[in-house]
């Protein structure tokens, strides 16, 4: 109930500013580019090309649901120790203050807050990015390509540009958990529909992540020509390789990944029949 109390009460001090609405699920997220608090530039499609999901909280600091979601749930946070830089590295979690009625004093409720009052200190403790973009065509630009109607909006971004919001902001719900934002980013899918693995003929890579090297293990049925195809996030092709006639039994291959930029990618084991295995890869 809490929730609905709170996202209602932020939603009609957004009514004489925007139209209600958000991006529908599907939809490709657009691109933008802000300064966090630390002067570091943030760019999305940066991140998404390296096969990360974003995960955006668009907050007010005005906003008592969002300082909710922030100080006291600490999705967010769970999110960036887990996923982000200190956990796998698969993930990153961006916050930005959407109002452009607020400035900096108001992300730590000091002297000086305009645009209505802050709910505290939201840079204490906090080690994800937080932006606060200055009033401007940019911010203008974010907030309309967002359709931010509502405090605090959530997005996930999945590494194939596509965006995922309507659970993350139903108001029937309760607060979304880590583990909601990990089913989602399950259910996403990627711009190859190519991760149905058949188990009796797995594609074993490891290590995974990968670094410079990585070693193939799968198991053929009969002698066969194979070949090996490696496709980015964005279902691109970047590298393939004919393996030549492998005979049947277990087989173990190496690759190298040095020349691969940071980012999840496909490896395909496919053979002369068209049958084919695939495994995701996250190269750091």
């Amino acid at each position: 109930m809490k929730k609905i109390i709170y996202t209602l009460t932020c939603l009609v001090a957004l009514f004489t500013k925007f139209s209600y609405g958000q991006l529908a699920d599907g939809s490709t997220a657009p691109d933008f580019t802000f300064k966090d608090m630390n002067g570091v530039t943030q760019n999305l499609y940066t991140y998404l090309n390296q096969g990360k999901y974003v995960a955006l909280d668009i907050s007010a600091t005005w906003c008592p649901p969002c300082w909710q979601y922030h100080s006291q749930i600490k999705t967010m946070e769970k999110l960036y120790a887990k996923h982000d830089t200190p956990g796998d590295k698969t993930w990153k979690v961006l916050f930005i203050e959407g109002d452009d009625a607020t400035n900096d004093a108001c992300m730590t409720k000091s002297a000086g807050c305009t645009g209505g009052t802050s709910q505290g200190n939201w840079l204490n403790g906090t080690q994800y990015p937080m932006c606060n973009p200055p009033a401007g065509a940019a911010l203008s630009s974010f907030t309309s390509a967002y359709k931010v109607t509502f405090f605090p909006m959530l997005y996930l971004i999945c590494p194939n540009r596509k965006v995922y919001t309507k659970v993350l902001n139903d108001p029937n719900l309760d607060w979304p958990a880590v583990l909601d934002w990990e089913n989602i980013a399950k259910n996403c899918g990627s711009s190859v529909d190519i991760d149905n693995l058949d188990e009796k003929n797995a594609l074993f890579i490891y290590p995974n992540p990968a670094t410079d090297n990585v070693g193939l293990y799968f198991n053929l049925t009969s002698s066969s020509a194979i070949k090996l195809q490696v496709l980015n996030s964005m279902g691109q092709t970047v590298d393939v390789k004919d393996l030549g006639v492998l005979n049947s039994g277990d087989q173990s291959l190496q690759y190298s990944t040095e020349n691969l930029p940071e980012g999840m990618y496909f490896f395909i084991i496919s053979s002369a029949d068209n049958r084919s295995i695939a495994k995701k890869v996250l190269i750091q």
